[in-house]
């Protein structure tokens, strides 16, 4: 009976320190938002991609670094692509794997607090269109449309430095 008690009271303990409470789980939370809207208002940012979303087919595990960055006035897309494509150079061309000046950047925020970010780019194949949809949590989706390629679709998490 005595070893229960002392076990009860341990798991107890334990269970109470590993918890954070509604107040410290909300200021983690603040922070964590005022942190994506300064990364974003600098529009110097990085999306790190761990799920693909194809037209056609399962989602895909992403498990190398691919990611999305923005530098000022710079796209750099670090993508896989897995799609149909259209009309593409001989062996494939650079897919969303390029190093572009961002032609048109758009902020706008979202009913449910997220901000939507939208920007086309010219990579000197294609005519690409990128939605972003980020949130508060430093979650992210990211849909691409292109002119000569199929649509595709992403998720990932804004890495906050």
């Amino acid at each position: 009976m005595r070893n229960s008690l002392c076990l009860l009271v341990f798991l107890l303990s334990v269970t109470s320190c590993t918890t954070l409470s509604s107040v410290e789980r909300a200021e983690r939370d603040a922070k964590v938002a005022q942190a994506v809207e300064k990364i974003l208002s600098e529009r110097c940012f990085t999306v790190n991609v761990s799920m693909m979303y194809p037209r056609r087919g399962k989602a895909v595990n992403v498990t190398s670094e691919f990611s999305l960055q923005v530098e000022g006035d710079t796209l750099v897309s670090y993508l896989p692509y897995y799609g149909r494509a259209y009309n593409v150079p001989y062996g494939g061309g650079k897919g969303l794997n390029f190093t572009a000046p961002i032609q048109d950047y758009q902020v706008s925020k979202g009913r449910k607090g997220n901000t939507q970010i939208v920007i086309s780019v010219n990579n000197g194949e294609d005519i690409l269109t990128y939605n972003l949809d980020i949130f508060a949590n430093g979650s992210a989706s990211i849909d691409v449309f292109a002119r000569e390629r199929e649509s595709i679709s992403y998720s990932g998490q804004l890495l906050l430095q």
